[in-house]
């Protein structure tokens, strides 16, 4: 279930073949969101296995939060259009299907992670290291704060493992011949020479002159290229707390704070202990009690820690653990080490969830404040913005309730708050003023609340201390444009549309006359030159894209030169003709790279293919899920 959480958020055959290992952070995180919860709908059955509605949403949730981190405001835009949110959870859903699957696959062939791969696993996650040295304290401190145990933990990277062990089938069985890769390397290396001639279209749209009959048949043909959206015209209230500023703070409130959170500018007590556990088990607390026993003989304790400490991270280090604050520990540890009366001490039997211990007080630091001079310019701070939020929420309660009260109209909560009411014209959902140009607005002005009650919106939390309430005056249905609202723009569509026929048929007579070698009365006529290439090589940054993926794709010229037409991305169509071709005879010092990209290539492909065959066989039963604007 841990695993389920994260795996909407990776992509690639890479990520899926380390997803258990980078995933675990996540999973410590979180997994409080998937106890003492009801029994979830089902998004998904797949051969039996359901795959509720909770993990579903969870797992959109991530994704959600990589999408926004990975494109900051334009994702806040796209999140408008419902079929695109719909399209990202019905993609997070297939991932989780392909997931159950793979692990259905697992079970199925019986693979299982040792428990000495286990171990490794655990000490390599970044999660649970200190400047790339695996960390115990850090361990033990994710493991308690996250409710999980040592046990689910090692189950969860056991699986994550596992799955590995069936990709690694999977990817390990593609690869590249030397022969391949070195024709792929001597390919990449190519040069082509040749030459080219550009018809620019705004040549040929000066030549042309629509008529009117012609620009009212394209109008007629063609009513949805001249669509107007819907608009609507809106009054608006905003409330800003950046509007907001309290500069005079008592030096009584600044003490009085201090006082009231002592407590957050004191460092609390830290200690250093090491500690001697034994796993638990029949024989634990006899071999504690042993160990208890040869420490009061005077034997060291950072030898036996070394040598009968179960816990064999730290007792590598002689059961020295990072130092450690109250309330960070499992709470029957973390209790004996802070009773420990004097460096060198060493506690009686402490049973935890972990196991049994023995733990010896190493080094201790005393608590410390910082002075009412060092944090008050802090605390002044802190406090001019907690009155400015504090008017912020009571104002914007206010508006709330003046805008429900009064429905008709904005005037008296504007009244009342001191606002301005600003009007906009029309404007679509697409070209907002930029005041208002945030979704949550845009998709209460056009949302059918207000279209079929009207009146004054709800309060529209903005983020950052914004919020509005806006009332539409006017409403525009989408509706075909006038001829003569968009006339010239239909004009120059007709223009273009006529061009580039005569732009094809230049380019098709040229090409021929090219070929026969009779091309200079063409070019004259067009009045444009041809242009050289020479050595021009796959990486070429200098000539357009399209032209030079054109030049690439033409067949090797035999007796006589290649010709061939690309038409580019501004509509100008270029006539080329390859002359010559040159092909390395020897590979270069790229082509185990090359072999090792193709073999990663090839890779993907088995797992693509892996992944249709499991679908292909399965029963798979996809739920009906229920519409979510918002997560």
């Amino acid at each position: 279930m841990f695993f389920d959480k994260l795996r909407a958020g990776t992509q690639g055959t890479t990520s899926k073949v380390v997803l258990g290992l980078i995933i675990v952070s996540f999973a410590l995180a979180g997994v409080g969101s998937y106890v003492s919860r009801p029994v979830p709908e089902i998004a998904a059955v797949v051969n039996g296995d359901e795959i509720s509605l909770q993990t579903l949403e969870s797992a959109y949730r991530n994704e959600r939060a990589r999408l926004e981190n990975q494109l900051g405001a334009q994702f806040s835009q796209l999140l408008g259009d419902p079929q695109y949110v719909e399209q990202i959870r019905g993609s997070v859903l297939e991932q989780l299907i392909e997931q159950r699957l793979i692990d259905q696959k697992v079970q199925e062939l019986g693979l299982r992670a040792s428990d000495e791969q286990v171990r490794n696993a655990i000490r390599s996650l970044p999660e649970f290291q200190q400047d790339g040295v695996f960390d115990n304290e850090r361990y033990l401190q994710l493991l308690a704060r996250s409710g999980l145990s040592a046990e689910q933990l090692r189950d969860s990277v056991r699986q994550d493992l596992s799955r590995q062990m069936l990709m690694n089938t999977v990817l390990g069985s593609s690869f590249t011949l030397e022969q391949e890769a070195s024709w792929l390397d001597r390919l990449s290396r190519q040069q082509r020479d040749g030459e080219y001639v550009r018809l620019p279209l705004s040549a040929f749209i000066e030549q042309v002159d629509p008529s009117e009959a012609e620009i009212e048949a394209y109008y007629q043909q063609n009513p949805g290229q001249f669509q107007r959206p819907e608009q609507v015209k809106i009054n608006y209230l905003m409330l800003d707390a950046s509007a907001f500023s309290v500069d005079d703070i008592d030096e009584q409130e600044i003490r009085d704070y201090y006082q009231a959170n002592l407590a957050s500018y004191t460092q609390p007590e830290q200690r250093r202990v090491a500690h001697i556990m034994v796993n638990k088990g029949a024989e634990a607390a006899d071999k504690i009690k042993a160990i208890a026993e040869r420490l009061q003989a005077g034997e060291s304790f950072s030898e036996l820690a070394k040598t009968e400490s179960d816990d064999v991270f730290s007792g590598a280090k002689g059961g020295e653990l990072e130092w450690m604050t109250p309330g960070t520990m499992d709470p029957a540890f973390d209790n004996a080490a802070f009773a420990l009366a004097k460096v060198g001490d060493v506690s009686g039997i402490v049973e935890s969830e972990f196991g049994l211990h023995l733990i010896s007080l190493l080094d201790v630091r005393p608590a410390a404040s910082k002075s009412l001079d060092e944090v008050g310019a802090d605390i002044a701070r802190r406090l001019a913005q907690d009155k400015a939020s504090d008017a912020f929420y009571a104002r914007e309660q206010r508006l709330a309730e003046l805008a429900f009260e009064f429905p008709d109209s904005l005037d008296m909560a504007a009244q009342e708050l001191g606002l301005e009411i600003v009007s906009t014209d029309y404007f679509s959902a697409l070209d907002a003023p930029a005041a208002i140009k945030d979704p949550r607005l845009i998709q209460e002005a056009f949302g059918e609340r207000l279209r079929e009650q009207g009146g004054n919106s709800e309060l529209i939390s903005l983020g950052q201390n914004k919020a509005a309430v806006i009332h539409v005056t006017d409403r525009r249905p989408a509706a075909v444009r006038e001829l003569a609202e968009v006339r010239e723009q239909v004009r120059n569509r007709v223009a273009a549309s006529q061009a580039d026929q005569l732009t094809q048929e230049a380019a098709n007579a040229l090409q021929q006359s090219w070929s026969a070698g009779q091309q200079a009365p063409l070019l004259a006529q067009y009045q444009v030159e041809s242009s050289t290439l020479t050595a021009v090589t796959r990486d070429d940054s200098e000539l357009e894209p399209g032209l030079l993926n054109a030049l690439f794709a033409m067949a090797t010229p035999a007796a006589e030169p290649s010709l061939s037409i690309v038409v580019l991305s501004n509509g100008d169509r270029v006539v080329i003709r390859l002359n010559k071709v040159t092909t390395p005879e020897t590979a270069s010092e790229n082509v185990e790279q090359i072999r090792q990209g193709q073999s990663s290539l090839l890779a993907d492909r088995e797992y693509r293919s892996l992944l249709q065959a499991l679908k292909a066989g399965a029963d798979i039963d996809y739920r009906q899920l229920p519409e979510t604007d918002n997560f």
